[in-house]
């Protein structure tokens, strides 16, 4: 039977201020939770990822030759979620751009059936607040732009997100409807991005 998960995630050192409770099923990959959260946290998905969860790290992008760790980096893009064998509250970490790292926490809250005609409802954002990420800084210069709104009341803050003009950045800007409108399409186009062999 098809579980749909319930995954709490939130920015490393931000996890009250910028998080989601992100349902996504078990038949999904680890890659493909790994999308989820690129795209409901507003990331450009240019950079490398990985997720680690019980010593074990899944990588978005497996070369073994290139690879230096001690465990060999298992492959998030075949590794369906129901083969983690997850159980309530277990926690994972994923890593986002080794240079500005940007570090999720993730939390299992917990697991149901898939009710009968529902299976293309999900990933969907349940809950959630803050904007999402900026590319390119880390979770810690994030947390400065964020304790600097605090303290003004206000976003002095810009950003550009690709090559399109300068965005001025508000954490407290984040609207559900809209992300869980967008959240679909947004998916398959990392998908399309990291997976694509050319």
């Amino acid at each position: 039977m098809t579980k749909v998960l319930t995954f709490e995630v939130g920015i490393n050192g931000l996890e009250k201020k910028i998080w989601r409770k992100i349902e996504i099923t078990d038949k999904r990959t680890v890659a493909d939770l790994a999308y989820t959260i690129l795209a409901s946290f507003d990331s450009l998905a240019y950079h490398l990822y990985k997720i680690k969860y019980k010593n074990l790290v899944y990588d978005c992008w497996v070369c073994i030759e290139d690879d230096y760790s001690e465990v060999p980096p298992i492959n998030a893009v075949i590794t369906k979620l129901s083969c983690l064998d997850l159980k309530e509250n277990n926690t994972m970490e994923m890593e986002y751009d080794t240079g500005s790292t940007t570090t999720f926490k993730i939390k299992l809250l917990g697991s149901r059936d898939l009710e009968r005609g529902k299976g293309t409802h999900y990933p969907y954002v349940i809950d959630g607040a803050g904007r999402g990420m900026i590319d390119d800084l880390s979770d810690f210069e994030l947390k400065e732009i964020v304790d600097d709104i605090d303290r003004k009341g206000c976003s002095n803050h810009y950003f550009t997100p690709g090559y399109d003009r300068p965005i001025k950045y508000d954490y407290r800007d984040y609207d559900i409807k809209i992300d869980n409108i967008l959240l679909k399409g947004s998916v398959l186009e990392i998908k399309y991005r990291y997976e694509d062999d050319e």
